[in-house]
C-alpha cells in the first residue's frame, strides 16, 4: 500500500496530481466527524471491519482492535513486525500478513489466540516492506490471495492446511484486490505510465483480463460493487476511475480526494467513501445505479488521513489518523508522534 507519498504531503512535501474532472455539486450534508477514539499504536496499513460481530481490526505492528459496541481499543491484539493486509474468514478467524517475516497469522478475533502460522518465504523470494500486502479470501474457492507489492506475484493459500498451494505472476507493483465471487481476483497494478485493473482466475490460477486506467496514477484502493457490477479504483491524483467489471468499460471518473490509499464501501447505502492525506478531505459518493455516479459530499478530516473500514451495519467509517514526524532510521516513512493515533468516526446523522 502507498504510505510514503500521501504522509510525506501531510508533513508538508511537494507533490503534484492533475485532475481537471469535475466533481458533482451536493449540498448533502448527511456525515460528520462524530467521535474521536485515543490510542497508543504506531504505524499502520489496511483495515476491516468485521460486522457481524462489531470488531473493527487494523494492521499496526501486529493488530490493532477496536470493540464498536463500547469503542474500547486493543493494542498488540496480535503481535507483529511490519504487518499490511487484514482479511475477516468468515468463522470469526482472521488473517493478517507481515511482510518483515514473509508470514500470515490465522487467530480468533475476538480473543487474539493463534491458531496458525503459514510461513510464504519459499514461494515468495523477493524481499522488501511490501513482500507481503494485499491480503483478500477468495470465496468461491475459499482460497487466501497474498499479493507481494514488490514482485508482483498472488500466493495462494489453504488456510486449512495452513499452506501455500501456488502462485500467479502478475508484474509491476500491484496494490488493492477485490474478489467478485465468482472465482476473479480484481487487482489495482501500478506499471509506471500504464496503470491497469487484472484479473486473476484464481481456480484456473492464470490472468483472464487486463483493464486499462487512463489518467490514473498510482492506483491504490479497490472495491468490487456486486449489485451494480462494477469496479471502483481510486489513483493518487485524486481520481475514481468506475468499470465494469466484465469488459473493462468506464462508467464513470470522478475527483475525488488526494492522496487516497483505500476505497471503502457500504453496499447498504449505496456508498463509497475515499479519504485523502493530501487534502485532508473524506469524499463521500453516491452509487446510485451503473450510470448515477457522484460525489455528494466531502467532510473535512485531517492531513494524513489515507484509509480506513465501513461499518455496514451502522453505516459509520472509521479512520485512523495522526500527527507525523520525520522518519526514523531505518524506516523511509515519517514516523508517528508518540501520543496522536487516533480512530476518527464519521457517522450520518
Amino acid at each position: 500500500m502507498k504510505i510514503a507519498k500521501a504522509v510525506a504531503t501531510a508533513l508538508g512535501v511537494a507533490t503534484t496530481a492533475v485532475c481537471s474532472i469535475a466533481v458533482a455539486a451536493s449540498t448533502t450534508t448527511g456525515y460528520a466527524i462524530v467521535d474521536r477514539i485515543p490510542g497508543t499504536g504506531k504505524a499502520w496499513d489496511y483495515a476491516i471491519v468485521d460486522s457481524p460481530r462489531e470488531r473493527l481490526y487494523l494492521a499496526q505492528q501486529g493488530i490493532t482492535a477496536l470493540d464498536l459496541k463500547t469503542n474500547k481499543i486493543t493494542t498488540g491484539l496480535v503481535t507483529g513486525k511490519t504487518t499490511h493486509g487484514v482479511a475477516a474468514l468468515g468463522d470469526g478467524k482472521i488473517a493478517v500478513d507481515d511482510s518483515a517475516t514473509k508470514t500470515i497469522t490465522i487467530f480468533e478475533g475476538a480473543t487474539g489466540a493463534v491458531t496458525a502460522t503459514i510461513p510464504t518465504a519459499e514461494q515468495n523470494p523477493v524481499n522488501g516492506n511490501h513482500a507481503l500486502d494485499a491480503l483478500v479470501l477468495e470465496p468461491s474457492s475459499g482460497l487466501l490471495a497474498a499479493i507481494n507489492g514488490e514482485s508482483g506475484l498472488v500466493l495462494l493459500i489453504d488456510v486449512q492446511q495452513a499452506k501455500v498451494l501456488g502462485s500467479v505472476s502478475i508484474g509491476g507493483k500491484p496494490e488493492f484486490a477485490a474478489a467478485d465471487g465468482r472465482g476473479d481476483l480484481y487487482i489495482n497494478v501500478n506499471r509506471g505510465k500504464t496503470n491497469e485493473v487484472m484479473a486473476v482466475d484464481v481456480p484456473a490460477r492464470k490472468v483472464v483480463k487486463h483493464f486499462p486506467l487512463k489518467g490514473c496514477e498510482d492506483p491504490t484502493g479497490l472495491v468490487y460493487d456486486r449489485a451494480d457490477d462494477l469496479l471502483l479504483s481510486v489513483c493518487d491524483n485524486g481520481i475514481l476511475k468506475v468499470l465494469q467489471r466484465e469488459d473493462g468499460h468506464e462508467v464513470a471518473s470522478l475527483a475525488v480526494a488526494k492522496g487516497a490509499d483505500a476505497v471503502m464501501f457500504d453496499p447498504q447505502r449505496r456508498l463509497a467513501f475515499i479519504a485523502g492525506a493530501d487534502s485532508g478531505t473524506l469524499s463521500v459518493i453516491a452509487v446510485r445505479s451503473a450510470t448515477d455516479i457522484a460525489v455528494v459530499q466531502t467532510v473535512a478530516t485531517q492531513k494524513g488521513t489515507r484509509l480506513g473500514a465501513v461499518d455496514v451495519s451502522s453505516g459509520k467509517v472509521y479512520l485512523p489518523t495522526a500527527k507525523f514526524g520525520p522518519p526514523v532510521p531505518p524506516s523511509p516513512y515519517p514516523s508517528v508522534v508518540p501520543g496522536t493515533f487516533e480512530i476518527l468516526v464519521v457517522a450520518p446523522k
